[in-house]
């Protein structure tokens, strides 16, 4: 009868769980980078008011938050929606979902545990002003001009990603007609997105 193969080593255990574990997360990353190139395709050639309806930009957050609370919760950040009423938009609901799940993704994959990223959804007197702020490092001043190029990331950025979110994000606001403006906290840190919707008439 063959003989039997010597048991392996708790060291070659633990280097085939990591070896499965770098495929598992690669699988992850190249699943994410191809459904991102998949959503900027579908953007780019819609132009104009492509199926606009009245839509509540609040309520949408309020969604997108509930669906991306266990990412935040395996990442110990905490996610809080100011409290805010109807906030009504020209807009595709299903764009805005995507805008607002990009942005509220981003804050909570660059916060350290134990932070908050804060959504907030204000009516204003021309404008629905959307804001989504982190407790991150914060962008150096020379690249904020720079978020949401396609592709591109800042420089030693050890975080996974794809460089497409903010890209996403800036061409759906461009569809909306929208304003995005990128800012640091007071102290330097913490990133502020900011989305500013034509108030419907």
């Amino acid at each position: 009868c063959p003989a039997a193969s010597a048991p392996r080593s708790p060291n070659e255990d633990r280097e085939r769980r990591h070896a499965l574990d770098n495929v598992v997360e690669g699988c992850h990353r190249a699943s994410h980078l191809v459904d991102q190139l998949l959503t900027l395709a579908r953007l780019d050639p819609i132009r104009g008011s492509n199926e606009m309806h009245p839509c509540d930009v609040h309520a949408l957050a309020r969604s997108v938050l509930a669906q991306l609370a266990p990412v935040a919760l395996a990442k110990s950040v905490d996610v809080e929606l100011a409290p805010a009423p109807a906030a009504v938009v020209q807009a595709n609901p299903a764009l805005v979902e995507v805008l607002l799940r990009n942005l509220i993704d981003n804050a909570v994959r660059y916060s350290p545990g134990g932070t908050t990223v804060r959504v907030d959804v204000r009516e204003e007197s021309a404008a629905i002003r959307l804001s989504v702020v982190d407790e991150g490092p914060g962008v150096p001043a020379s690249e904020l001009e720079r978020l949401g190029e396609r592709f591109h990331r800042l420089a030693g950025m050890t975080t996974p990603g794809s460089g497409l979110g903010l890209s996403i994000v800036r061409r759906t606001a461009e569809i909306h007609g929208a304003k995005v403006r990128f800012s640091n906290g007071p102290e330097g840190t913490g990133l502020r997105a900011e989305v500013e919707f034509p108030r419907t008439r």
